[in-house]
């Protein structure tokens, strides 16, 4: 098949079962992709997390999100780092980070503008009016992946080291302990300068895992306010996360990248 797909919004849409399963383990075979349990993927779209493709009762296209540095997981990550203490007068950050999620095309209908259309549908979700201004979104990409689509939505890479506060919700160094993550071996984090004007370009992606953010400035306005809020203590603001807001995120069917 050729041309652009036509996507005809249906808010009635409603899949069986098999559906989702079919996907799920569509999705496990990508060894570029996150694999989720049929049920997770299902909840997030019943949330109004994800936006489906569906052809004859298939679904051939999926992209899905999910808040990660929002008001439940930022008081529980400012409560454990305050503990007993007042506030004080630092203010907490009120900038929103939500991650892009298991963007999925079935093969028989890529290099059609499916995931674009996909993810600018839903990304238009969370930019309504009615919504907080403050908000950008993050994705991570294993080689080339889907780094394309998001170079035509106007995102750009940020080096993870540019930002540790901000990447370290997202990705960790695997440390050998066992806890729940999405492994990556033999793709280190890209600590280089934006590719997003070179995506087209011929390059090697085989090597490095891609942090892209939709809007630059607000990351690093983030992440400079999260640096300020604990005292430019880096280690401290792991552990805080890990042992607090983390497992909120991973009892909703969340995996951070973990390397090596």
């Amino acid at each position: 098949m050729t041309g652009d797909c036509l996507l005809r919004p249906d808010p009635d849409t409603s899949l069986a079962p098999t559906a989702w399963q079919q996907f799920a383990e569509s999705v496990a075979h990508e060894k570029s992709l996150t694999p989720f349990p049929a049920a997770v993927l299902y909840r997030r779209w019943q949330q109004g997390l994800a936006a489906v493709a569906v052809h004859q009762g298939c679904i051939i296209g999926h992209i899905s999100c999910m808040p990660i540095f929002h008001q439940t997981t930022r008081s529980q990550v400012e409560r454990a780092l305050r503990g007993d203490q007042p506030q004080g007068a630092s203010v907490w950050p009120a900038i929103e980070m939500f991650e892009l999620l298991t963007g999925w095309t079935h093969p028989d209908w890529r290099r059609r503008k499916l995931s674009l259309h996909l993810r600018q549908h839903l990304l238009s979700q969370f930019r309504s009016e009615f919504l907080p201004r403050q908000r950008f979104f993050v994705s991570v990409t294993v080689g080339r992946g889907g780094s394309p689509v998001l170079a035509r939505l106007g995102w750009h890479t940020l080096a993870w080291d540019a930002i540790p506060y901000v990447s370290s919700m997202i990705g960790a160094n695997d440390d050998g302990r066992p806890r729940p993550g999405w492994h990556v071996t033999n793709h280190a984090p890209y600590n280089g300068s934006d590719i997003a004007p070179l995506v087209d370009t011929a390059r090697s992606w085989d090597h490095h895992c891609f942090l892209w953010v939709s809007h630059a400035a607000l990351a690093q306005q983030l992440n400079d306010q999260l640096q300020a809020a604990v005292g430019h203590d880096l280690d401290r603001w792991r552990r805080a996360w890990r042992d607090a807001a983390l497992p909120t995120l991973l009892q909703a069917g969340y995996l951070p990248v973990l390397f090596g």
